[in-house]
């Protein structure tokens, strides 16, 4: 039986805590947008800085989770 070792995963609030995750051994990172994200004290990315992230991220062999912890509204959905 092959063994399966869990998955580190760290948070990102911006592209500095970004690259200590990585260069800490981080497998994932999970980070917000600067919408429909209640982390108040994180400076949260914006859509062109989370493709750079995810292209980062990826090219490193690492994963990149987007979080959403906000309530989303009917309307809202399209733009999410």
């Amino acid at each position: 039986m092959a063994k399966v070792l869990p998955e580190l995963l760290a948070p990102a609030g911006d592209w500095d805590t970004l690259q200590v995750a990585v260069a800490a051994g981080a497998d994932a990172v999970y980070m917000g947008g600067k919408s429909y994200s209640a982390r108040q004290y994180a400076t949260n990315f914006s859509q062109e800085e989370l493709a750079r992230a995810a292209d980062y991220l990826h090219l490193r062999g690492r994963k990149l989770y987007v979080t959403v912890n906000t309530l989303i509204k009917q309307e809202e959905l399209e733009e999410l």
